[in-house]
């Protein structure tokens, strides 16, 4: 099974209900602070064409929250 990797930063309200969302429902996940993750979130943002968090990874397709 693919993991999921979620893209954060630590003042984002949306990123921590996320997180809780899928914790609650046991959901396993990599949490990938853009501040640690500089490079691999722009190259993120580059290909999107959207800096928003928080940003999942999933099978090679990135979700925003939101606006998916």
């Amino acid at each position: 099974m693919n993991k999921i990797e979620i893209y954060t930063n630590e003042n984002c309200n949306y990123c921590k209900l996320t997180k809780e969302d899928f914790n609650k429902n046991n959901i396993e996940f990599e949490d990938k602070s853009t501040k640690d993750f500089v490079k691999e979130y722009q190259q993120i943002v580059n290909l999107t064409g959207m800096s928003t968090v928080p940003t999942i990874k999933y099978n090679d397709e990135y979700f925003i929250p939101g606006r998916d």
